[in-house]
């Protein structure tokens, strides 16, 4: 079953924009406009349609079920804690299409707060670590108001040549923690990205 998520032609495409997706089986249009879960990935998403039609799944159930699919602990799971801050947990582990879908989740979390990204940045990228890092500080500058950088093993990418607003950096997660409960309000949202195990300096 080929799958795609660009390809109309593929035996499934889904195609997502902004967490509402359009969905083909065989290039023939079974739903359009479907609002998926926060979190869902719209590859995963075409893969488990293609194995449900596989399995006889009729094309109203497939699309109906979309709208309830399960997602994965700790990837883009969007909750507000009682101070009011808007928490969005997307520390499953982090790479370069998902890091940028956590990022518009984030800048859609507040209107007027602060809009903070907690990050030990992208690892196990090979010789693409650095650069996709740098890449994703650009990219957190346009939507954050501040970056809090999580120990060391990427934050010479991270905080780059710091400008008017340097990152904030600290030496474990907890020690980011501690900095946005003393530091964000009601009205103001946090995103963690990604989570590293303890071996990491």
């Amino acid at each position: 079953i080929r799958c795609s998520t660009t390809d109309r032609s593929a035996d499934v495409c889904v195609i997502e924009d902004s967490g509402v997706c359009d969905v083909f089986l065989g290039g023939s249009s079974i739903g359009t406009g479907v609002q998926l879960p926060q979190g869902a990935q719209p590859t995963n998403v075409a893969c488990a349609v293609g194995v449900a039609h596989r399995l006889g799944v009729g094309a109203a159930d497939l699309v109906a079920r979309l709208r309830d699919l399960p997602t994965v602990p700790h990837r883009l799971a969007v909750t507000t804690a009682p101070s009011g801050v808007v928490v969005i947990d997307d520390t499953f582990n982090s790479n370069p299409a998902g890091a940028q879908a956590a990022l518009r989740v984030l800048a859609g979390a507040t209107k007027d707060g602060r809009r903070v990204v907690v990050t030990p940045g992208m690892v196990e990228l090979g010789h693409r670590q650095a650069e996709e890092n740098r890449i994703f500080r650009r990219a957190v500058l346009e939507v954050a108001t501040d970056l809090v950088v999580v120990g060391r093993i990427n934050r010479s990418a991270l905080v780059g040549e710091a400008g008017q607003h340097p990152p904030i950096t600290v030496r474990t997660r907890e020690d980011a923690v501690r900095w946005v409960r003393q530091n964000l309000t009601s009205g103001d949202a946090v995103l963690y990205e990604n989570d590293l195990p303890d071996h990491y300096p």
